[in-house]
Protein backbone atom coordinates (compact mmCIF):
# COMPACT_ATOMS: atom_id res chain seq x y z
CA UNK A 1 0.00 0.00 0.00
CA UNK A 2 1.13 3.51 -1.22
CA UNK A 3 1.39 6.13 1.85
CA UNK A 4 1.65 9.71 0.45
CA UNK A 5 2.61 12.08 3.15
CA UNK A 6 1.08 15.46 4.08
CA UNK A 7 3.98 17.34 2.73
CA UNK A 8 3.70 15.88 -0.70
CA UNK A 9 0.28 16.20 -1.19
CA UNK A 10 0.59 20.10 0.04
CA UNK A 11 3.33 20.15 -2.76
CA UNK A 12 1.01 19.29 -5.55
CA UNK A 13 -2.04 20.94 -4.50
CA UNK A 14 -0.16 24.49 -4.62
CA UNK A 15 1.50 23.21 -8.04
CA UNK A 16 -2.24 22.71 -9.32
CA UNK A 17 -3.71 26.09 -7.97
CA UNK A 18 -0.26 27.84 -9.52
CA UNK A 19 -1.58 26.17 -12.52
CA UNK A 20 -5.10 26.98 -12.57
CA UNK A 21 -3.82 30.72 -11.26
CA UNK A 22 -1.70 31.44 -14.60
CA UNK A 23 -4.61 29.52 -16.68
CA UNK A 24 -6.76 32.34 -14.82
CA UNK A 25 -4.65 34.86 -15.85
CA UNK A 26 -3.88 34.19 -19.62
CA UNK A 27 -7.71 34.06 -20.03
CA UNK A 28 -8.20 37.09 -18.56
CA UNK A 29 -5.15 38.68 -21.11
CA UNK A 30 -6.89 37.51 -23.94
CA UNK A 31 -10.26 38.13 -22.66
CA UNK A 32 -9.08 42.13 -22.57
CA UNK A 33 -6.71 41.68 -25.68
CA UNK A 34 -9.94 40.99 -27.18
CA UNK A 35 -11.81 43.71 -25.84
CA UNK A 36 -9.07 45.84 -26.97
CA UNK A 37 -9.23 44.71 -30.25
CA UNK A 38 -13.08 45.07 -30.47
CA UNK A 39 -13.33 48.18 -29.27
CA UNK A 40 -10.36 49.37 -31.46
CA UNK A 41 -12.30 47.87 -34.70
CA UNK A 42 -15.50 49.75 -33.22
CA UNK A 43 -13.68 52.91 -33.35
CA UNK A 44 -12.31 52.72 -37.02
CA UNK A 45 -15.79 51.71 -38.19
CA UNK A 46 -17.06 55.11 -36.39
CA UNK A 47 -15.02 57.51 -37.39
CA UNK A 48 -14.64 55.77 -40.74
CA UNK A 49 -17.50 54.52 -41.91
CA UNK A 50 -18.41 58.50 -43.33
CA UNK A 51 -15.45 58.93 -44.64
CA UNK A 52 -15.62 56.54 -46.77
CA UNK A 53 -19.17 56.88 -48.39
CA UNK A 54 -18.37 60.64 -48.65
CA UNK A 55 -14.85 59.63 -50.39
CA UNK A 56 -16.76 56.57 -52.64
CA UNK A 57 -19.96 57.94 -53.71
CA UNK A 58 -19.49 61.51 -53.58
CA UNK A 59 -15.86 62.09 -54.78
CA UNK A 60 -14.17 63.06 -51.69
CA UNK A 61 -10.94 63.91 -51.11
CA UNK A 62 -8.82 61.18 -49.56
CA UNK A 63 -8.10 60.90 -45.99
CA UNK A 64 -5.14 59.77 -44.09
CA UNK A 65 -6.93 58.91 -41.51
CA UNK A 66 -8.96 55.94 -43.86
CA UNK A 67 -5.31 54.12 -43.78
CA UNK A 68 -5.06 51.08 -41.41
CA UNK A 69 -2.66 51.06 -38.47
CA UNK A 70 -3.76 48.10 -37.18
CA UNK A 71 -5.23 44.44 -37.10
CA UNK A 72 -8.20 45.81 -36.41
CA UNK A 73 -8.35 48.39 -38.66
CA UNK A 74 -8.02 45.85 -41.11
CA UNK A 75 -10.95 43.63 -40.05
CA UNK A 76 -13.28 47.01 -39.92
CA UNK A 77 -12.39 47.93 -43.67
CA UNK A 78 -12.71 44.34 -44.40
CA UNK A 79 -16.98 45.14 -42.83
CA UNK A 80 -16.90 48.12 -44.81
CA UNK A 81 -15.52 46.35 -48.43
CA UNK A 82 -17.42 43.50 -48.15
CA UNK A 83 -20.67 45.11 -47.45
CA UNK A 84 -20.07 47.43 -50.18
CA UNK A 85 -19.13 44.42 -52.91
CA UNK A 86 -22.17 42.23 -52.00
CA UNK A 87 -24.81 45.58 -52.10
CA UNK A 88 -23.12 47.78 -54.69
CA UNK A 89 -22.57 46.85 -58.32
CA UNK A 90 -20.22 49.60 -59.47
CA UNK A 91 -16.73 49.05 -61.18
CA UNK A 92 -15.81 52.48 -60.25
CA UNK A 93 -16.05 51.41 -56.60
CA UNK A 94 -14.50 48.13 -57.17
CA UNK A 95 -11.22 49.65 -58.82
CA UNK A 96 -11.19 52.13 -55.49
CA UNK A 97 -10.72 49.16 -52.99
CA UNK A 98 -9.22 47.26 -55.68
CA UNK A 99 -6.07 50.41 -55.61
CA UNK A 100 -6.52 51.14 -51.85
CA UNK A 101 -6.11 47.52 -50.80
CA UNK A 102 -3.05 46.61 -53.23
CA UNK A 103 -1.60 49.94 -51.24
CA UNK A 104 -1.98 49.51 -47.99
CA UNK A 105 -3.33 46.21 -47.14
CA UNK A 106 -0.60 43.82 -49.23
CA UNK A 107 1.76 43.54 -45.75
CA UNK A 108 -0.78 42.54 -43.86
CA UNK A 109 -2.01 39.58 -46.18
CA UNK A 110 1.18 38.81 -47.35
CA UNK A 111 2.01 38.23 -44.01
CA UNK A 112 -0.94 36.11 -42.84
CA UNK A 113 -0.08 33.82 -46.12
CA UNK A 114 2.81 32.91 -44.13
CA UNK A 115 0.89 32.15 -41.22
CA UNK A 116 0.80 29.07 -39.29
CA UNK A 117 -2.63 29.31 -38.92
CA UNK A 118 -4.69 27.74 -41.80
CA UNK A 119 -7.69 30.18 -40.72
CA UNK A 120 -5.66 33.46 -40.93
CA UNK A 121 -4.18 32.03 -44.49
CA UNK A 122 -7.52 31.21 -46.08
CA UNK A 123 -8.69 34.75 -44.79
CA UNK A 124 -6.13 36.25 -46.84
CA UNK A 125 -6.87 34.36 -49.65
CA UNK A 126 -10.71 34.94 -49.85
CA UNK A 127 -9.94 38.68 -49.37
CA UNK A 128 -6.96 38.68 -51.78
CA UNK A 129 -9.60 37.33 -54.20
CA UNK A 130 -12.93 39.97 -52.65
CA UNK A 131 -10.84 42.85 -53.03
CA UNK A 132 -8.11 42.12 -56.37
CA UNK A 133 -5.08 42.08 -54.94
CA UNK A 134 -3.59 41.54 -58.06
CA UNK A 135 0.04 42.97 -56.66
CA UNK A 136 -0.29 39.50 -54.08
CA UNK A 137 -0.03 36.95 -57.29
CA UNK A 138 3.24 36.46 -56.97
CA UNK A 139 3.35 36.11 -53.52
CA UNK A 140 0.38 32.96 -53.60
CA UNK A 141 2.74 31.59 -56.60
CA UNK A 142 4.79 31.20 -53.94
CA UNK A 143 2.94 29.07 -51.48
CA UNK A 144 1.98 26.42 -53.78
CA UNK A 145 5.35 25.28 -53.01
CA UNK A 146 4.38 24.68 -49.60
CA UNK A 147 2.40 21.60 -48.07
CA UNK A 148 -1.09 23.50 -48.49
CA UNK A 149 -4.65 22.37 -48.01
CA UNK A 150 -6.71 21.54 -50.79
CA UNK A 151 -8.97 24.18 -49.77
CA UNK A 152 -6.11 26.73 -50.13
CA UNK A 153 -5.53 25.32 -53.44
CA UNK A 154 -9.34 25.84 -54.64
CA UNK A 155 -8.71 29.48 -53.74
CA UNK A 156 -5.65 29.96 -55.54
CA UNK A 157 -7.28 28.54 -58.46
CA UNK A 158 -9.76 30.98 -57.98
CA UNK A 159 -6.79 33.74 -57.84
CA UNK A 160 -5.58 32.73 -60.96
CA UNK A 161 -8.99 32.57 -62.37
CA UNK A 162 -9.54 36.68 -61.76
CA UNK A 163 -5.43 37.65 -62.38
CA UNK A 164 -4.04 35.67 -64.99
CA UNK A 165 -6.57 33.23 -66.96
CA UNK A 166 -3.67 31.30 -68.82
CA UNK A 167 -2.45 30.43 -65.59
CA UNK A 168 -5.62 28.87 -64.48
CA UNK A 169 -5.86 27.27 -67.25
CA UNK A 170 -2.36 25.74 -66.87
CA UNK A 171 -3.40 24.38 -63.15
CA UNK A 172 -7.02 23.66 -63.94
CA UNK A 173 -5.67 21.05 -66.68
CA UNK A 174 -3.21 18.96 -64.05
CA UNK A 175 -6.15 19.46 -61.43
CA UNK A 176 -8.71 17.93 -63.68
CA UNK A 177 -9.79 14.93 -61.35
CA UNK A 178 -9.17 17.09 -58.14
CA UNK A 179 -12.98 19.21 -57.41
CA UNK A 180 -16.42 18.31 -57.41
CA UNK A 181 -18.95 19.49 -60.15
CA UNK A 182 -20.41 22.54 -57.63
CA UNK A 183 -16.61 23.42 -57.13
CA UNK A 184 -15.58 23.36 -60.61
CA UNK A 185 -18.96 25.84 -61.50
CA UNK A 186 -18.07 28.00 -58.52
CA UNK A 187 -14.26 28.66 -60.37
CA UNK A 188 -16.23 28.80 -64.27
CA UNK A 189 -18.67 31.22 -63.14
CA UNK A 190 -16.00 33.76 -62.64
CA UNK A 191 -14.49 33.74 -66.44
CA UNK A 192 -15.17 36.55 -68.80
CA UNK A 193 -16.94 36.08 -71.98
CA UNK A 194 -13.96 34.90 -73.91
CA UNK A 195 -11.90 32.46 -71.79
CA UNK A 196 -15.25 30.89 -71.13
CA UNK A 197 -16.11 29.97 -74.94
CA UNK A 198 -11.95 28.83 -74.96
CA UNK A 199 -13.14 26.76 -72.31
CA UNK A 200 -15.81 25.50 -74.38
CA UNK A 201 -14.20 25.21 -77.56
CA UNK A 202 -11.53 22.75 -75.83
CA UNK A 203 -14.64 20.60 -74.27
CA UNK A 204 -13.31 17.48 -75.09
CA UNK A 205 -9.88 18.15 -73.39
CA UNK A 206 -12.16 18.05 -70.19
CA UNK A 207 -12.76 15.83 -67.68
CA UNK A 208 -16.29 14.79 -67.08
CA UNK A 209 -16.90 16.85 -64.18
CA UNK A 210 -15.64 20.13 -66.04
CA UNK A 211 -17.44 19.10 -68.92
CA UNK A 212 -21.20 19.09 -66.87
CA UNK A 213 -19.75 22.38 -64.79
CA UNK A 214 -18.88 24.20 -68.42
CA UNK A 215 -22.84 23.14 -69.35
CA UNK A 216 -24.69 24.45 -66.24
CA UNK A 217 -22.32 27.42 -65.73
CA UNK A 218 -23.45 28.30 -69.14
CA UNK A 219 -27.14 27.77 -68.44
CA UNK A 220 -26.65 30.11 -65.82
CA UNK A 221 -24.79 32.87 -67.57
CA UNK A 222 -27.73 32.89 -70.05
CA UNK A 223 -26.07 34.37 -73.09
CA UNK A 224 -27.16 33.88 -76.50
CA UNK A 225 -23.58 32.96 -77.73
CA UNK A 226 -23.59 29.95 -75.66
CA UNK A 227 -26.86 28.07 -77.12
CA UNK A 228 -25.22 27.30 -80.28
CA UNK A 229 -21.93 25.77 -78.04
CA UNK A 230 -25.29 24.19 -76.12
CA UNK A 231 -27.08 22.93 -79.29
CA UNK A 232 -23.48 20.71 -80.72
CA UNK A 233 -23.73 18.72 -77.66
CA UNK A 234 -27.18 17.73 -78.81
CA UNK A 235 -25.00 14.74 -81.07
CA UNK A 236 -23.08 14.16 -77.98
CA UNK A 237 -22.68 9.73 -77.46
CA UNK A 238 -22.83 10.88 -73.47
CA UNK A 239 -27.06 11.13 -72.08
CA UNK A 240 -26.01 12.67 -69.93
CA UNK A 241 -24.43 15.39 -71.45
CA UNK A 242 -27.10 15.56 -73.76
CA UNK A 243 -29.67 16.00 -71.12
CA UNK A 244 -27.78 18.99 -69.67
CA UNK A 245 -27.47 20.36 -72.55
CA UNK A 246 -30.75 20.42 -73.18
CA UNK A 247 -31.87 21.63 -70.27
CA UNK A 248 -29.16 24.88 -70.67
CA UNK A 249 -31.00 25.80 -73.94
CA UNK A 250 -34.26 25.68 -71.90
CA UNK A 251 -33.00 28.39 -69.31
CA UNK A 252 -31.19 30.18 -71.77
CA UNK A 253 -34.73 30.25 -73.67
CA UNK A 254 -33.93 31.46 -76.99
CA UNK A 255 -35.24 28.67 -79.92
CA UNK A 256 -33.94 29.51 -82.81
CA UNK A 257 -34.40 26.08 -84.88
CA UNK A 258 -37.17 23.96 -83.53
CA UNK A 259 -36.10 21.25 -86.24
CA UNK A 260 -33.27 20.00 -83.68
CA UNK A 261 -35.00 19.31 -80.46
CA UNK A 262 -37.93 16.88 -82.75
CA UNK A 263 -35.71 14.15 -82.40
CA UNK A 264 -35.79 13.71 -78.77
CA UNK A 265 -39.66 13.77 -79.18
CA UNK A 266 -39.17 9.75 -79.77
CA UNK A 267 -36.02 9.34 -77.62
CA UNK A 268 -35.22 6.00 -75.76
CA UNK A 269 -33.96 8.07 -73.03
CA UNK A 270 -37.52 9.68 -70.91
CA UNK A 271 -34.89 12.42 -69.58
CA UNK A 272 -34.72 13.46 -72.74
CA UNK A 273 -38.25 13.59 -73.76
CA UNK A 274 -39.31 15.72 -71.00
CA UNK A 275 -36.67 18.64 -71.93
CA UNK A 276 -37.92 18.30 -75.37
CA UNK A 277 -41.45 19.01 -73.04
CA UNK A 278 -39.70 22.15 -71.97
CA UNK A 279 -38.09 23.23 -74.76
CA UNK A 280 -41.51 23.65 -76.67
CA UNK A 281 -42.29 25.70 -74.07
CA UNK A 282 -40.39 28.66 -76.10
CA UNK A 283 -41.97 27.84 -79.30
CA UNK A 284 -45.66 28.61 -80.43
CA UNK A 285 -48.37 26.05 -79.25
CA UNK A 286 -49.78 25.73 -82.89
CA UNK A 287 -46.49 24.47 -84.14
CA UNK A 288 -45.98 22.26 -81.51
CA UNK A 289 -48.98 21.17 -80.35
CA UNK A 290 -48.58 17.49 -82.94
CA UNK A 291 -45.31 16.81 -80.74
CA UNK A 292 -46.86 17.88 -77.39
CA UNK A 293 -49.79 15.74 -77.43
CA UNK A 294 -47.43 12.40 -78.57
CA UNK A 295 -45.65 13.24 -75.07
CA UNK A 296 -48.69 13.66 -73.00
CA UNK A 297 -49.01 10.24 -74.25
CA UNK A 298 -46.03 8.87 -73.05
CA UNK A 299 -45.33 6.53 -70.76
CA UNK A 300 -43.94 8.32 -68.85
CA UNK A 301 -45.80 10.17 -65.67
CA UNK A 302 -42.86 13.07 -65.38
CA UNK A 303 -42.97 13.39 -69.52
CA UNK A 304 -46.93 13.18 -69.80
CA UNK A 305 -47.13 16.19 -66.75
CA UNK A 306 -44.97 18.47 -68.11
CA UNK A 307 -46.12 18.22 -71.84
CA UNK A 308 -49.42 18.69 -69.97
CA UNK A 309 -48.51 21.57 -68.73
CA UNK A 310 -46.36 23.02 -71.51
CA UNK A 311 -49.60 22.95 -73.37
CA UNK A 312 -51.98 24.31 -70.80
CA UNK A 313 -49.24 27.71 -69.93
CA UNK A 314 -49.55 28.73 -73.55
CA UNK A 315 -52.42 30.77 -75.30
CA UNK A 316 -55.06 28.70 -75.94
CA UNK A 317 -53.90 25.60 -74.18
CA UNK A 318 -56.58 25.01 -71.91
CA UNK A 319 -59.17 24.47 -74.93
CA UNK A 320 -56.52 22.23 -76.52
CA UNK A 321 -56.53 19.84 -73.57
CA UNK A 322 -60.49 20.15 -73.35
CA UNK A 323 -60.73 19.05 -77.01
CA UNK A 324 -57.96 16.32 -75.98
CA UNK A 325 -59.91 15.21 -73.34
CA UNK A 326 -63.08 14.18 -75.53
CA UNK A 327 -61.52 12.21 -78.10
CA UNK A 328 -58.52 10.71 -76.49
CA UNK A 329 -57.72 6.91 -75.74
CA UNK A 330 -55.24 6.83 -73.30
CA UNK A 331 -56.56 7.12 -70.02
CA UNK A 332 -53.51 8.03 -68.28
CA UNK A 333 -53.35 11.02 -70.49
CA UNK A 334 -56.58 12.07 -69.95
CA UNK A 335 -56.38 12.20 -66.02
CA UNK A 336 -53.30 13.68 -66.61
CA UNK A 337 -55.19 16.65 -68.72
CA UNK A 338 -57.88 16.44 -66.00
CA UNK A 339 -55.42 17.58 -63.18
CA UNK A 340 -53.53 20.17 -64.76
CA UNK A 341 -56.61 21.67 -65.87
CA UNK A 342 -58.13 21.93 -62.64
CA UNK A 343 -55.00 22.83 -61.19
CA UNK A 344 -54.80 25.93 -63.62
CA UNK A 345 -58.56 26.72 -62.32
CA UNK A 346 -57.79 26.41 -59.17
CA UNK A 347 -54.71 29.02 -59.04
CA UNK A 348 -56.54 31.78 -61.26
Amino acid sequence: MIHLSVSFLAIVIVALLAILGLFTVYLFIQREREASFNKNRKSYLQRSTQLWNVYLFEEGLFSVRLVPRSRADVEAIEIIFLSYLKNIASPAIRLEIKNFSNRYLKEFYKKDLASKRWSTRMNALYRIADFGMDELLDTCRSIEHKKISKEERFQLLKIYSLFQPDLFTEKLKQLQDGYSESEYRRLLVLLDDDLFIRFFDAFQDWSLNIQFALIDTAAVRRNAPYVDKLKHLLSHNNAEIRIRALKGIYEIGIIDEIEIYLPFVSSDVWEERLMAAKIFKHAPLANMYTYLEQLLQDENWWVRSQAAETIAEARQGGERLQQFIQYADDEYAVDMAKETLMRKQESR
